[in-house]
């Protein structure tokens, strides 16, 4: 009987357009709803992006004119708009919150098949606990991908493209003026998102690693009371909170800096636009109502920007969360298997020929000790053996 080991399966580290593709691989059968629940949000955003040219039109037409018929009516035709906004934007949260579910579903189901394919090799490697807190934890986060994050980041990039129209078409002067810090954070945005999914990713590591350390010691509770080590392990469960505190400390600073940095650039462009607009409306270049319109949509660029940070913040975490994952499905087990034999020998009742293990590489690049190198032997029936290691473990 020849004996393996797996190898840990050297992964390059993957784009973000490489997750989606795997991401949307999992989709296959979700794809008529992600379509409904698309022309919902297309359908939100568009009611969203009218209707401040209504209210624009509304003061310099109407207001302006004291023609009160003719503002009731534009707010008829804007509650009816509002109310289907309503309605859509209900279908969209309950489809894209079924989808996240049932994604879940399939998702935990695919790794534990996948943790039953491997051999045990692959367990002296990884934590049990660990390995619970991918199925549990960072699924979860794939959950909210699937539920909230896609349709919310979609929305979002369609309401910024929307109202940066409208601004452009209202006045192309202001709206180059207004626009220019979105460039700069956007720009912002780019060069950090690598640094956040890496705090992220070892946020998501530590949880692990601390959930490895409190099943390990509760599996063998006992035998650290019989050997009175309870010192050690309150020591070591010590140590592994307080780097889980800190790795979650970092990546939730990393996550929270993309607000202050929206909100600036938001308060930026407003104070920019009413210093340059009172010139043009005294110029006669820039009427009251356009105005109005166009502070409305300023507002509505930039609050979508402020919830595309957050979402950036959530979707790095999310493909922290994939990188995780996927490297639990992306095993491969060569571990060889041999189609049964009759016995040749029924002096024993197993036999190892040339077993071979050796410690995996550390991450330092330091090679990984060989302790067993081509042991052959026999275990005769009705004896006992035992395999003691230097600590008598």
């Amino acid at each position: 009987m020849k004996m393996t080991n797996l190898e840990p399966k050297q992964k390059e580290k993957g784009s973000a357009l490489q997750a989606a593709k795997s991401i949307w691989a999992l989709m296959d059968n979700e794809r008529r709803n992600l379509l409904f629940a698309l022309l919902a949000i297309l359908t939100v955003s568009g009611i969203n992006v009218s209707a401040p040219l209504l209210f624009g039109y509304t003061v310099d037409h109407f207001i302006a004119e004291k023609n009160f018929d003719g503002v009731l009516k534009v707010a008829a035709a804007l509650f009816v708009l509002f109310a289907i906004g309503f309605g859509t934007g209900y279908v969209q949260m309950k489809l894209m919150g079924s989808i996240g579910q049932r994604m879940l579903f399939k998702l935990r189901n695919t790794i534990f098949e996948k943790l039953q394919s491997l051999p045990i090799s692959y367990f002296n490697r990884n934590k049990a606990g660990d390995l619970i807190s991918r199925i549990n934890n960072d699924t979860e986060k794939l959950s909210q991908l699937f539920s909230e994050t896609i349709m919310r980041f979609t929305g979002s990039i369609f309401i910024l493209i929307g109202t940066a129209v409208f601004i452009l078409v209202i006045n192309w002067k202001l709206g180059l003026i207004a626009l220019a810090p979105a460039i700069v954070t956007l720009l912002f945005t780019q060069l950090i998102s690598g640094w956040i999914k890496a705090k992220s990713k070892a946020s998501l590591a530590a949880t692990g690693a601390m959930s490895g350390s409190l099943q390990e010691s509760l599996d063998n509770f006992k035998v650290i009371v019989a050997f009175d080590r309870r010192d050690y392990f309150r020591m070591r469960f010590a140590q592994v909170n307080e780097n889980n505190f800190k790795a979650s400390l970092n990546a939730g600073l990393a996550n929270g800096i993309f607000s202050p940095v929206y909100d600036l650039a938001s308060n930026i462009a407003q104070l920019s636009v009413i210093g340059v607009a009172i010139s043009f409306i005294i110029a006669g270049n820039l009427t009251i109502g356009a105005l109005l319109s166009f502070l409305i949509y300023l507002d509505r660029f930039y609050q979508p920007l402020r919830q595309i940070a957050q979402l950036w913040s959530s979707l790095q975490i999310a493909l922290a969360g994939w990188d995780r994952v996927s490297a639990i499905l992306e095993e491969v087990n060569d571990l060889e298997v041999k189609a049964s034999q009759e016995k040749a020998n029924e002096a024993f009742v197993l036999e190892f020929k040339d077993v071979m293990f050796r410690y995996p590489d550390s991450e330092d690049g330091t090679k990984g000790k060989e302790v067993l190198h081509k042991e052959s032997f026999q275990l005769a029936p009705g004896k006992t053996y035992a395999l003691v290691g230097p600590t008598g473990g």
